[in-house]
């Protein structure tokens, strides 16, 4: 059984791309739809991160997981991730040390936790708290006004990306209009959410199905 709590305030919403990045993808030049598509970046973000369905940016949090007796395991599984450092970690109400701590063998991709050498091979039977710190930080700009590039992957920004610039480009027609033509000028088509995708344009799904997401099991 494994119980999963943030530490400390809530985040703030984040933008998962950069709005000048996002420009560049319209073909923008000017400040003056700044406000609008850092709003989109933001609705975006919301629909990348309900997709993937778990919490994917740098936070602490503090994992609670009891083994019985007959559920011994290599490694100990928390919840968020990627695990970037645990801060502490007790067993059956005993702190460890912090030498103790830092010596446990981690996989920070799958989150997992292996024990360290000199107890064994495998987690026996107990209560184990593990508080630590998971998941990637987002692009932003400093305080010089320079981009922060982070450690947020490619695929994820460039999906939020796609999904802000879907809803740039859908802002004032009806949302089940495909394509549209005029005599003279042209025509226009847009890509519609498919089934399954959440809401997000298809490719933007496609990019984030290895981070997880719905469907995905």
């Amino acid at each position: 059984m494994r119980q999963t709590i943030p530490v400390g305030q809530p985040a703030q919403p984040v933008a998962l791309a950069l709005l000048a990045d996002l420009k560049a993808d319209l073909g923008v030049s000017d400040d003056t739809q700044d406000v609008r598509l850092e709003s989109l970046l933001l609705d975006a973000s919301d629909q990348v991160l309900t997709f993937i369905r778990r919490p994917i940016l740098r936070a602490e949090w503090r994992d609670t997981l009891t083994l019985g007796p007959d559920e011994q395991r290599t490694g100990l599984l928390v919840c968020c991730r990627p695990l970037q450092a645990i801060t502490a970690f007790s067993v059956n109400g005993s702190p460890w040390s912090v030498d103790a701590v830092a010596a446990l063998n981690l996989a920070p991709d799958s989150g997992v936790i292996y024990p360290p050498d000199g107890w064994g091979t495998l987690w026996r039977c107990g209560r184990y708290v593990v508080t630590y710190q998971a998941g990637w930080t987002a692009p932003t700009i400093g305080d010089d006004g320079k981009p922060v590039l982070g450690d947020l992957p490619r695929a994820i920004q460039q999906a939020t990306r796609l999904a802000a610039a879907a809803l740039y480009h859908s802002g004032g027609r009806d949302p089940l209009l495909r394509s549209e033509s005029e005599q003279g000028v042209g025509s226009s088509s847009w890509a519609s959410p498919a089934a399954g995708s959440g809401g997000l344009p298809q490719a933007a799904a496609d990019a984030l199905r290895s981070f997880g997401g719905i469907g995905v099991r």
